[in-house]
């Protein structure tokens, strides 16, 4: 194109010859532009540099302000263990106020404490609690234990509740034991605990079907019925030994 381009302008041969090297030299430079010739670089420890570098002048500003205001406030401020001790003359004061202004107000609502009688309130709900840690999977966990004599179910019902409540109760002493942990909170559980204690007596006295034809069977417990013992056999015992 340059050859062509000379001699369309009718120059001698050593101009073409000059046009044609521009030309070249124009075409190396657009080819290096363009990417064909491009060097590999190392963003990453460019970055790492550029980041070291901004650093360096970032504290180097920080020190030249602290040593320009360091007279301002280098000794008006208390150490952290003078602020923990005011913080703790804080609280104290806050609970001397509450004594004084709030306690006389609330004992005008004062009660006195009657005992739960143990008719009405035979609920029994148990739970613990872990002191100083977080929230664990043990303290969700609520127990309920009841009498089930305490209930008032007679008959076919108290056998269909016996029936649905199964291996959670024991014939010996006469008590249920129910455990929840599968809510978020043990307020949750013993809210579930009492909601399913609800739906069991309402299942147990519905009359469509009693399963008067099932048998109760606590094989489960390993409880076994004890047998007097024969008094007849202590006279022929005592003859014997004679």
């Amino acid at each position: 194109m340059s050859s062509v381009l000379a001699r369309s302008l009718r120059l001698t041969q050593q101009q073409q010859q000059q046009v044609t090297q521009g030309y070249r030299a124009l075409h190396a430079s657009s080819v290096s532009l363009a990417g064909r010739n491009k060097k590999k670089v190392n963003f990453k420890a460019h970055a790492i540099k550029n980041r070291k570098e901004h650093a360096e002048i970032y504290d180097e500003q920080d020190r030249a302000y602290d040593m320009e205001h360091m007279e301002d406030w280098e000794y008006d401020d208390h150490h952290t263990y003078g602020h923990l001790f005011l913080e703790s003359i804080r609280d104290v004061r806050k609970y001397v106020r509450m004594m004084k202004f709030e306690h006389p107000t609330l004992a005008q609502h004062a009660k006195a404490f009657k005992p739960p009688q143990a008719d009405t309130h035979f609920l029994k709900f148990e739970s613990s609690v872990t002191m100083g840690d977080k929230v664990l999977a043990q303290d969700r966990k609520v127990v309920l234990r009841l009498q089930v004599a305490k209930l008032g179910l007679k008959g076919a019902e108290l056998h269909k509740f016996l029936l649905l409540v199964g291996v959670r109760y024991n014939p010996q002493t006469d008590e249920l034991k129910m455990s929840e942990n599968r809510e978020a909170t043990s307020l949750l559980n013993k809210k579930k605990l009492a909601d399913t204690l609800v739906e069991l007596i309402a299942e147990a006295k519905k009359k469509d079907d009693m399963f008067a034809d099932v048998p109760l069977d606590f094989a489960y417990h390993g409880y076994k019925h004890k047998m007097p013992f024969p008094t007849e056999w202590l006279s022929k015992a005592k003859a014997s030994t004679e």
